[in-house]
């Protein structure tokens, strides 16, 4: 599968990322919520508590709604209760060094004029 990088707003994924576990959740789209299923387990990290909490409230409606695929859904709620809490990255972005120490350059200066 081709691979496309892009840059959008936070808000904008969340939503559309909601909206697709929401809509392969559905009943009459079982073959497709092991795949959404996977797909949330693999970006959870990248979600907020409010995401997180949203996708598992969807998880429960499935289940109550008779979705033949229980087990699976099941399966991933007691995943999403027992990462629930797995810190979320704002940022992946990394620095390119470790932090440096900051350096007095008047002590430095001074010990080099003695």
């Amino acid at each position: 599968m081709n691979e496309i990088n892009v840059s959008i707003p936070y808000s904008f994924f969340k939503d559309i990322f909601e909206d697709s576990f929401k809509y392969n959740l559905m009943p009459t789209t079982d073959e497709h919520a092991s795949t959404s299923i996977e797909n949330v387990k693999k970006y959870w990290v990248l979600l907020n508590s409010g995401t997180r909490n949203e996708l598992i409230r969807l998880s429960k409606c499935y289940i109550s709604l008779n979705g033949r695929k229980k087990d699976d859904v099941k399966d991933f709620l007691q995943w999403a209760e027992d990462n629930i809490h797995n810190q979320h990255q704002a940022s992946l972005q990394r620095p390119l060094v470790d932090m440096l120490p900051v350096v007095n350059m008047a002590k430095v200066n001074h010990k080099a004029g003695d």
